[in-house]
Formats: C-alpha cells, structure tokens, sequence
C-alpha cells in the first residue's frame, strides 16, 4: 500500500513539473502505475474552486486557494472557470491521500479539454492569477511546485496581481501635481 502511494507521489511531482496539459487518458507514473481520472459532466459552478460533477458531486480543486466574493476579481476567477467547464466533460483526478476536505468535497485536479489536449484548470487558474496556491501536506500533488505558476502571473500583473504593489494615496496626501512656482 505505501509504496502505491509513493508511486502515486513519484508520477505527480513528475507529471506537474513537466508540463499543466494532460495528454493521455491515463497518467503513468515514472514506476509504471496507472491513475485513471473519472470523465463526467460539469453540472454547476458553485465558486472558482468548487465544482458540481455528476456521479462525484461537489469537487474541490486540489492547491488553489480562490478570492474572496468581496475581491474585485471573484467575478472574473467564476467566469473563467465557468467558461471552461461548465456544462462539459472533464475529467477528474482526484487525491487518493486526502479524498475528502472538512465539508465532504472530493478534492480533485479537473481538467478540460482544449485544442485536443486535457489542461489542468487548477493550475490555469493561478496562472490567470484568479487564485492563489493553497499547499496542502500529504496530498498526492505537489502543490507547492506551483508557486512558480503564481509568481509568473504576479510577475505578468495578471489578474489580482495587475495592482499588486501599487501604493494607494491616503486621503490626507496633497494629489501629484508639478510643483510650477519653482
């Protein structure tokens, strides 16, 4: 049993360092174990990082830690999601190590098809820079390799980042205005 899981482990790290596109139908791991994600339906996007699948139900996404609904970005981070799974197939891998978050979830890599090709959507979502990565120890991916995705978009000003670092005026501060009677 714990070496399936190191195996799981192993073909993870490899796989997500590789490359955010899914290729096959099934992952092989460097060991030569198998993991078959479950395609299914996209029934309803609850939040950027919750989706209801059919069969499986509510589906957490794995290593992303979504805005706030009061952030600017919240509608965007929905509507990117939406845009990309709602109402189709994708295909769900979901953690053998931790299946289940504290609210019941299946905690999940989801991913979508594009140009012929499976993307992982927790990932693109921090490349958006619609999310932030949330590393979870113990879980089958790992999630802190994708920090290099979350600085790439802080890096581009992409999503919540296009501000990020701007200082805001306080109210009592004279506005920027030349100085003319120099």
């Amino acid at each position: 049993m714990r070496n399936s899981i190191v195996r799981v482990y192993l073909s993870t790290v490899a796989f997500a360092a590789a490359s955010f596109a899914a290729e096959d139908e099934i992952t092989k791991t460097p060991a030569g174990l198998e993991i078959e994600p479950v395609t299914a339906t996209c029934e309803e996007v609850l939040a950027p990082n919750v989706l209801r699948v059919k069969i499986l139900g509510e589906c957490a996404l794995i290593g992303v830690q979504p805005l706030k609904k009061k952030s600017p970005y919240y509608g965007d981070a929905l509507a990117f999601v939406k845009e990309r799974v709602a109402g189709r197939e994708v295909r769900v891998e979901a953690c053998p190590n931790i299946p289940v978050n504290e609210k019941g979830q299946t905690r999940a890599v989801i991913y979508y098809p594009r140009e012929g090709k499976w993307w992982n959507l927790n990932i693109e979502l921090i490349r958006a820079g619609l999310a932030k990565v949330a590393d979870v120890p113990g879980c089958h991916v790992p999630t802190k390799a994708w920090l290099e995705y979350e600085k790439e978009a802080r890096h581009a000003r992409r999503g919540m980042w296009a501000t990020f670092g701007e200082r805001k005026k306080a109210a009592s501060e004279p506005p920027d205005v030349p100085d003319v009677n120099r």
